[in-house]
């Protein structure tokens, strides 16, 4: 089959969109409008009529056009409706190699990637999933035994689970405790990500949770996003006062507890920071790593350019 490099302009949406709802990988952040709303610009590269397809996300620096990772898109890569080889990702590579000198994007976990590609760094990134296709009983039982402890321990605090719809408090409040740790974040991309609840609410897919105090004291926030079989933990928040009482304990033991016996999947969105990777771990999750690509082929005077 052909590959073929389409600008923005010439992409058929409704084969992408197509292309993603029937793919073997399909992944929230690969729907066109989740691409436009959180892109600077993206053009794509198509194998045959649909088949498989891959979002090129890029932007201009210095009159230089390069590939980059945009904030609240985890993975991107190929996504396919039928299983493809590593001789057909050698080829999205390749083609991606041509135009473009210099590159930071991450593929998907199911990306059937080579251990190693001249010119090309290669880093496993972790995500942890969990299938809630099970008892609130055995998804307990899974748990570190560490966590049970803290768990014991929140209930003397009497916090409540509570449901919620403001999405964009939420979002704020994530961007004030954690804007100086992710600086790569930038305020449009939240304002961004806030356009894409916006329309995901309406669908029911946006789903809030709050752990409060007995006084009504916000402690934990998260927002998960919903398509498909998953539950997208895109945002996680706790505040001082939260963390005193161990607040997160208690938000995500409640969440796996109301989506537990079902045909989902809840997806950690990560981490590969030590702190945050560690709390997954307790829940006794899988971990689903996914690639991240990086090369530099820019003369040597401009190479420092995306230091």
């Amino acid at each position: 089959m052909q590959i073929t490099y389409l600008e923005h302009k010439d992409i058929d949406k409704v084969k992408w969109n197509d292309c993603i709802d029937q793919a073997q990988n399909s992944l929230l952040y690969a729907h066109s409008y989740y691409l436009s709303c959180m892109s600077h610009h993206w053009d794509a590269i198509v194998l045959g009529d649909y088949e498989a397809v891959m979002p090129v996300t890029w932007k201009t620096k210095w009159g230089i056009r390069y590939i980059y990772q945009p904030a609240f898109i985890q993975q991107g890569g190929i996504f396919f409706k039928k299983d493809i080889d590593q001789q057909i990702v050698a080829l999205f590579i390749e083609e991606i190699m041509k135009r473009f000198r210099f590159a930071e994007f991450t593929l998907n976990y199911a990306t059937p990637l080579a251990n190693s590609i001249p010119g090309i760094q290669i880093q496993q990134r972790n995500n942890y999933i969990l299938d809630l296709n099970r008892s609130y009983e055995e998804l307990y039982e899974n748990y570190d035994p560490s966590f049970t402890k803290s768990l014991r321990r929140t209930k003397k605090f009497n916090m409540l689970y509570i449901d919620s719809s403001n999405y964009q408090k939420i979002i704020e409040l994530y961007k004030n405790l954690y804007s100086q740790r992710l600086p790569y974040i930038s305020q449009k991309s939240y304002i961004q990500f806030q356009l894409i609840c916006r329309r995901l609410v309406h669908d029911g897919k946006v789903i809030v949770r709050h752990a409060r105090n007995s006084e009504n004291k916000l402690l934990a926030s998260v927002i998960l996003l919903r398509e498909g079989n998953r539950l997208y933990n895109m945002i996680s928040c706790i505040t001082n006062d939260g963390k005193r009482v161990e607040a997160n304990y208690f938000l995500y033991d409640r969440i796996l507890n109301e989506f537990s016996n079902s045909n989902l999947v809840f997806d950690f969105e990560g981490s590969d920071v030590e702190g945050i990777a560690s709390f997954y771990k307790k829940f006794n999750p899988q971990n689903q790593p996914y690639p991240f690509i990086k090369y530099n082929q820019l003369p040597a005077l401009v190479k420092l350019f995306k230091r």
